[in-house]
């Protein structure tokens, strides 16, 4: 090796080494999620069941308005997320489908005859019934390719991937037994994403949706006991950073870490002002929307959420917030 070319190759090992120093200082200062925040709540029911004696789930149906291997598997979850909420007494399963077909309900339908209802009321006294729908029910896989820096000795240069996505969305409709007035309709949606190890040039096995399946069924019944009962429920808010606004950022995220919350909200509020570039000005709105998320300011933070969207059509967390919220 010439001379010259020694010399050049140990200057660039400095150069790199003195980069990887000086980016790790920063890791140690900062850390590597200095933009991530994550607070833990009491959260109260949405629903209150303390006059509430007995429960009653109906069969679910699937979107076809049949019962599918999927529907019992969901009833069996929520039915176990249930039975041991103290106070309720939920109706087994035996009792439920004598009770439905004495009455001649129509399962799935999205009717609900009220004297029927009644008449369910003056058998079993006060309660709720509740209709189940799933709604979504889909497993989607792809495959991602990115470079790789070695390759597989064969001079390939490609890294291959399985990523698969688990939808499943069930539909709520709660009926009073003794009114039969309709007191509280929600959707619970699922959306688990996973994916497979990587594989140099070969295409990678399926995924099997079983796991995510089970994951998101889990999922549904816990958000569906929840609806139920007081509990403490995590929450991360994941900020977008942009070197125009990074040093206000750490600022307000050092004060929500010590608990004040309303000093960090108020300078995050104020950032999204002083952005004059699309995309910071994006980064910061979204910043914003997640806190009012987080805060109950569902109205506000889902239009902050679309303006950040349409500042900056490639930032696809927004959709995230807009999906949820709309």
């Amino acid at each position: 090796m010439k001379k010259n070319s020694l010399i050049f190759v140990v200057t660039m090992s400095m150069l790199f080494l003195g980069y990887s120093s000086f980016a790790q200082n920063l890791t140690s200062i900062f850390g590597e999620d200095w933009s991530k925040i994550t607070y833990k709540v009491e959260v109260n029911p949405v629903f209150d069941i303390s006059n509430v004696k007995t429960v009653i789930i109906s069969e679910i149906v699937n979107k076809n308005n049949e019962i599918d291997p999927h529907c019992i598997d969901v009833y069996d979850e929520l039915s176990n997320s249930i039975s041991n909420i103290e106070g309720l007494t939920l109706a087994d399963r035996s009792k439920t489908q004598a009770l439905l077909k004495e009455f001649k309900f129509q399962q799935g339908s999205g009717l609900v005859d009220e004297d029927q209802i009644r008449k369910m009321g003056n058998f079993l006294g006060s309660g709720i019934i509740i209709f189940c729908r799933i709604q979504t029910d889909e497993f989607i896989q792809s495959i991602k390719s990115s470079k790789s820096m070695f390759g597989n000795g064969s001079g390939c240069k490609t890294e291959k991937k399985r990523v698969g996505n688990y939808d499943l969305d069930v539909n709520f409709k709660i009926i009073d037994l003794e009114s039969a007035g309709i007191k509280f309709s929600r959707t619970l949606k699922s959306d688990i994403s996973g994916s497979g190890p990587k594989y140099d040039c070969e295409t990678p096995p399926e995924l099997s949706s079983t796991d995510f399946y089970e994951d998101a069924r889990e999922e549904i019944a816990l958000k569906f006991k929840q609806l139920f009962t007081k509990h403490t429920k995590e929450h991360t808010i994941d900020f977008q950073t942009h070197s125009k606004f990074n040093d206000e950022l750490k600022v307000a995220i050092n004060y929500l870490e010590i608990d004040d919350f309303n000093t960090g909200y108020e300078m995050i509020s104020k950032i999204p002002e002083t952005m004059t570039k699309e995309k910071a000005k994006s980064a910061a709105l979204y910043n914003l929307s997640m806190m009012q998320k987080f805060n109950g300011e569902y109205e506000v933070s889902l239009k902050n959420a679309k303006t950040a969207y349409m500042l900056n059509p490639k930032n696809n967390a927004c959709l995230e917030i807009i999906n949820e919220l709309k």
